[in-house]
């Protein structure tokens, strides 16, 4: 069996067909109609980077040192979605529309431009085939070539439904001309295919884009599954987080693996469970704008963490030592002192028993080459 992993930048939950009757993506939805999908998965972050090396590690980000867009490297001890394949027999194709911002995340990518090369597959060998799409980011929030500078002065402006209708066509493209195109030329009998959003996006006054906070915008992405065979049922749990890929696919390709994270296999029942996101923002040079009625502002809250189960979410911010506890799915408000403690009870917990906590920091002196990309690509 081969696997195609499909991470789409910045897919916001309710912006596929499943969710949206607005967002038409026939040629998509007729390939994965009998795709599972789950509309209770939690990223561990909300900038891309992070999100991946979770991804690759099965890790929350303090184990595996990635907290941020700018966090150069990670742990190169800890086990790697790749790694494991390639040493189980498997052929690794790896491609990204910006390689240059995944890089130091254990993996060299080249650069997808089209499906042409990615579609080259030896018949020889069974083949992971991971592909990371960028253009849905690039119409409302970047300020490289292809967007020009002029997202921000429409979100100054307040024009929301022109960013919307530009996003939503790159997603349309994406689904439709990429990967529904993908699908169509291979065998799904003989293809695990996983396809998610890394996070997703906010546009609100506090944050116009992504990556400064842990809101469920930015967080809860759509998940499509499809195992062959099984007929592709809901998984058993009230909450999935971005840290449960890597076992469940060692699972699913019963891959020997030394894992020591906090995933679960998403095909197995489970007890109740904390999930965990944090972020360390890029700082940001937006000024707010004292009119709240425009989408401008990006507050720079700091370092964040956010503990979560499928009743309760609890955010709490690290330099000013504030909390937000509310409902998980609702974001409404919740005044429980007994169960706020609960939750800082739960983290600490979480953090005593994780194998990486007292492994020592990881050596992120800042990489000059990242952080000129990062500036390219408008996150600095």
């Amino acid at each position: 069996m081969n696997l195609l992993l499909v991470s789409v930048d910045s897919l916001r939950l309710d912006s596929v067909s499943r969710t949206n009757p607005l967002i038409h993506t026939p040629h998509f939805d007729r390939l994965s109609q009998d795709f599972c999908f789950y509309d209770r998965f939690f990223s561990a972050s909300s900038a891309t980077r992070p999100v991946h090396a979770s991804l690759f590690t099965g890790l929350y980000p303090f184990e595996n040192g990635i907290e941020g867009q700018r966090s150069a490297h990670m742990r190169y001890e800890v086990p790697h979605l790749f790694h494991v394949f390639v040493e189980n027999g498997y052929s690794v194709r790896a491609f990204s529309e910006v390689p240059d911002l995944l890089s130091g995340l254990g993996w060299k990518f080249n650069l997808l431009d089209g499906l042409d090369d990615a579609l080259v597959i030896s018949d020889n060998c069974p083949t992971i085939l991971f592909l990371h799409y960028w253009q849905t980011h690039v119409p409302y929030g970047a300020t490289d070539s292809r967007a020009y500078g002029e997202t921000l002065e429409l979100l100054k402006q307040g024009d929301l439904n022109v960013v919307r209708g530009r996003y939503e066509l790159a997603i349309r493209r994406v689904f439709e001309r990429e990967i529904a195109r993908l699908l169509g030329k291979i065998d799904l009998d003989h293809w695990c295919v996983i396809i998610f959003g890394d996070h997703g996006e906010s546009w609100s006054y506090d944050e116009p884009y992504h990556g400064l906070s842990l809101r469920n915008s930015v967080l809860r992405v759509p998940l499509y599954l499809h195992i062959p065979g099984s007929g592709n049922p809901i998984p058993p749990h009230g909450i999935l987080s971005m840290v449960d890929i890597l076992p469940t696919l060692a699972g699913i390709f019963d891959l020997p693996l030394d894992y020591r994270g906090f995933g679960l296999d998403l095909r197995q029942p489970s007890t109740s469970r904390h999930c965990l996101a944090q972020i360390d923002p890029v700082a940001s040079d937006v000024k707010p704008n004292e009119n709240e009625n425009r989408l401008i502002g990006a507050r720079n809250h700091g370092r964040q963490w956010a503990l979560f189960d499928h009743r309760f979410k609890l955010t709490h911010f690290v330099e000013t030592g504030a909390d937000r506890l509310e409902a998980i799915f609702t974001e409404e408000p919740v005044h429980d002192k007994a169960c706020l403690r609960e939750m800082h009870s739960a983290y600490d917990a979480l953090q005593e028993a994780s194998c990486y906590a007292n492994a020592g920091p990881i050596e992120n002196s800042r990489d000059s080459v990242l952080d000129q990309r990062l500036r390219d690509l408008g996150y600095m």
